[in-house]
């Protein structure tokens, strides 16, 4: 569990425990019932303890451990390249924010300066993070095919402070909130409009699975490695096929997703039905197949990357995604668990755009 977020966690439960407390010294005061008080505030600190303990940290994967050291000169500027791409950038250029590196520039339409460089220092490039074509990766958010005024309000809840992540020490969500302070109104509505336009299209392979070979946090991922083999458990272990491709920000990956088998079909019916009273239909906000389109008051979600499905859902669960627009969804999440959301995600990562 992130510092910040257990620091938080354990702030919220003292605070619940000086409540009941209090509320039981009173009772002592007036009735017998004190004693049904006293079990209710042990019910109320073990819940909160369990609540606390059982963070679901391995949707927050960490970045990578830094090297010892400087790199050498040599290898920050060794040309590196894509097949296909008829391209190279150096190894310092594949990790400048304000510089994205623009593999297949014909494979999008020209991008605002935003996006594609942002202002050195202050507004890092929308395509660092998300891609010039807006496909993103499990980190972030997939911006294509999203509706223009959708994505304009997303980045002024990050500016008001009402959409946080769920764990706050969560490094891709501060830097998110840091674009959405510095960002001018113009620059905003001409990244809005960009990746608007441009069709999404899906880049996630769900496979259901009780074990896998083994499984690896790094670089903002808990990914499949090669090993003795492990438990799946109730978690999603989503990475590329090529994890150096990855690092040198190749929009064309294939991700893939291991989630818990019979996921596919518990979230089919929870989108579909509603689980039976558990929540409601999906369909009704984000429209048929979960693809948005006119009309539907939600984004789409078909074809999203599950892992960063399941963290808004969370994030809506505790209240981390805040504000009017995400009340709606706090309501509609109150009654899943953990093992609900993992199923709704993976579902909805399954769909076709």
């Amino acid at each position: 569990m992130g510092g910040d977020g257990a620091a938080q966690r354990w702030q919220s439960i003292r605070q619940v425990i000086r409540i009941r407390v209090g509320f039981v010294k009173s009772a002592a005061r007036f009735n017998s019932l004190s004693v049904l008080a006293l079990v209710g505030v042990a019910a109320t600190v073990l819940a909160a303890f369990a609540q606390a303990e059982g963070f679901p940290q391995w949707a927050f994967p960490p970045a990578n451990t830094p090297r010892a050291g400087s790199p050498a000169a040599a290898e920050v500027s060794r040309r590196v390249e894509l097949p296909g791409a008829g391209r190279s950038f150096s190894e310092d250029a594949l990790h400048d924010r304000y510089a994205a590196p623009d593999w297949f520039p014909d494979r999008h339409p020209p991008a605002p300066a935003v996006v594609l460089n942002g202002r050195r220092g202050v507004v890092a490039a929308c395509g660092f993070c998300h891609l010039p074509d807006g496909s993103g990766r499990p980190e972030n958010a997939t911006l294509s095919g999203l509706p223009a005024d959708y994505i304009r309000r997303q980045v002024a809840a990050f500016r008001a402070g009402t959409r946080r992540s769920a764990a706050s020490d969560y490094v891709p969500t501060q830097l998110m909130a840091e674009v959405a302070a510095n960002a001018t109104d113009a620059e905003i509505d001409a990244a809005a409009a960009y990746f608007a336009g441009i069709p999404a299209r899906a880049h996630v392979r769900v496979v259901e699975a009780d074990r896998i070979s083994g499984s690896e946090a790094k670089a903002f991922l808990l990914r499949p490695v090669p090993g003795a083999g492990e438990p799946l458990g109730d978690r999603i272990v989503e990475g590329p096929e090529d994890f150096e491709r990855f690092e040198r920000r190749d929009p064309r990956l294939v991700y893939t997703a291991y989630v818990p088998r019979g996921a596919l079909a518990w979230g089919e019916s929870l989108v579909r039905t509603g689980g039976s009273g558990l929540t409601v239909p999906c369909g009704a906000c984000h429209g048929d197949g979960l693809r948005g389109g006119a009309g539907a008051a939600g984004p789409p979600l078909a074809g999203r990357s599950p892992s960063y499905l399941f963290r808004q859902l969370y994030g809506f669960s505790v209240h981390r995604r805040g504000g009017e627009a995400a009340t709606p969804m706090q309501a509609v999440v109150a009654r899943l668990t953990e093992k609900d959301m993992i199923a709704l995600a993976a579902y909805a990562g399954s769909l076709t755009p």
